[in-house]
């Protein structure tokens, strides 16, 4: 009498799982960068949903608007309501590894018609080695690109 024997031997099994820890060995990497990737992706939009609400604000109260941005490693917006200290919005990134090229404290303001009447127009936003930057054109037209400023 014959009785059949169904499974995976030891050796199939090892076979299988020196496979799966190669493909692993090799995905992982490029998961890592996809994460970082998304991170600043991620910040820079909300980067540009601040300046895009900024620049709103300018055209419906008819004034001007100031975006008080803190640069460094982690980084801060604020939209000021104008003639006052009120904060209209904050966004507050300073626990974030994401980096806001520049030192101190950075004004965008934009004008009754939603034009920059700053002098900065790209602002950089930088993660292990991945840039976005964010420009504002003088009429006011926002866009983010994916490297650094000037470059």
């Amino acid at each position: 009498m014959r009785i059949n024997k169904s499974g995976f031997s030891l050796v199939e099994l090892m076979v299988t799982i020196a496979v799966l820890a190669i493909i692993i060995g090799i995905a992982a990497p490029s998961f890592v960068e996809m994460m970082r990737q998304n991170t600043l992706r991620s910040q820079a939009n909300e980067l540009l949903g601040v300046m895009h609400y900024a620049r709103t604000e300018a055209i419906k109260r008819r004034v001007n608007v100031t975006v008080n941005l803190t640069t460094g490693n982690g980084w801060k917006a604020e939209v000021i309501q104008p003639g006052t200290t009120t904060v209209l919005r904050s966004v507050d990134k300073t626990t974030s590894s994401v980096a806001l090229k520049g030192s101190g404290v950075v004004a965008v303001v934009f004008d009754l018609r939603g034009r920059r009447q700053s002098a900065g127009n790209c602002f950089e936003l930088s993660y292990y080695g991945n840039q976005r930057q964010l420009l504002i054109e003088t009429g006011g037209a926002l866009k983010i690109e994916a490297g650094a400023c000037g470059g």
